[in-house]
């Protein structure tokens, strides 16, 4: 059975056994894609929501302004544009916020803890809620207690606009040319999830994400040398650590890289959806949309079952 069977099978039963009935899969080895499959009314050629599994995205594009030297890990809010400033303020504690890095944004150790984001509830469906949601949430206090990383969908919405404010482009429009043309993928932000921009909001086929994600392989070259290194820097066998919108776990034969996004509120169109992406270090990686919105402990069982089925 190759590999891509045993994967097939093992969504089967994680989705029976979840109550999920429609849903996409992407296979890919050594970064071709050799599995798409679909399940009840998805498809792994279609686009669908894929919530936070955005986040890597805005940081790939991001990352090639650092490439071409328009931003630096180290650059500070203070050292932005002043039109980034003056759409984002008033700011609850100016000398705090302003020395917030670019690195603390991606690595989710930006010490933000309020999240605008929750629910999205009284927040236009349309691209200028980025500045809405960062203003909200620089308008609180940052955590006075030194923290490794608190994951808040906050930091890449900031990211996001830092890409517009930079580039002078539609956030949309400069990701697709990019981070998702580069790598032979499209994608939009969904129509009912406009909202949620540069941290959920990016519509896109498991096989399309799967084209896109191959940048996470070094094999591929299609990341800078500079971009692996800010992946591997804090990677260590023991915990998942933030990196470049992905989570990555350093093992004996390199690293295993992954992401999952979920999503539910009655202020977005879909209300509920989710999806996962992980690349294992035998050069074997997936990429899974579905419906519905689960607990973290199916979350943690897919990709247990995944991870066995490639490695068997």
């Amino acid at each position: 059975m190759t590999v891509q069977d045993r994967i097939d099978d093992a969504l089967r039963t994680w989705l029976w056994a979840n109550g999920v009935s429609n849903a996409g899969l992407a296979v890919m080895r050594d970064n071709e894609l050799v599995g798409s499959y679909g399940y009840g009314e998805m498809d792994a050629a279609v686009p669908a929501p894929v919530a936070s599994l955005s986040k890597p995205i805005t940081a790939v594009a991001l990352m090639s302004l650092i490439d071409d030297g328009r931003l630096r890990f180290g650059s500070r809010l203070y050292s932005l544009p002043p039109s980034f400033r003056q759409s984002t303020e008033p700011w609850s504690n100016p000398e705090w916020i302003s020395n917030i890095s670019v690195e603390q944004l991606l690595r989710h150790t930006s010490r933000i803890t309020f999240d605008a984001t929750d629910g999205v509830a009284g927040v236009p469906n349309a691209n200028s809620s980025d500045v809405i949601l960062v203003r909200r949430t620089l308008g609180q206090g940052l955590s006075t207690m030194p923290v490794s990383e608190v994951y808040n969908n906050m930091n890449y919405a900031i990211l996001g606009l830092i890409i517009q404010t930079i580039t002078r482009e539609p956030y949309e429009a400069f990701c697709q040319q990019a981070a998702l043309a580069p790598r032979g993928a499209s994608g939009v932000i969904g129509a009912g999830t406009r909202a949620m921009g540069a941290f959920g909001g990016w519509e896109i086929s498991a096989a399309d994400y799967a084209m896109f994600a191959r940048a996470f392989d070094p094999r591929s070259r299609l990341l800078s040398q500079a971009a692996h290194d800010f992946i591997d820097a804090r990677a260590n066998p023991q915990t998942a650590t933030a990196s470049l919108g992905v989570f990555v776990v350093r093992t004996a034969s390199g690293r295993n890289v992954f992401h999952h996004g979920s999503w539910r509120s009655t202020a977005t169109t879909p209300q509920q959806f989710s999806s996962f992406f992980a690349m294992w270090d035998n050069g074997i990686s997936v990429v899974v949309t579905y419906d519905l919105c689960l607990t973290d402990a199916a979350r943690v069982a897919l990709d247990n079952t995944l991870r066995q089925a490639a490695y068997s």
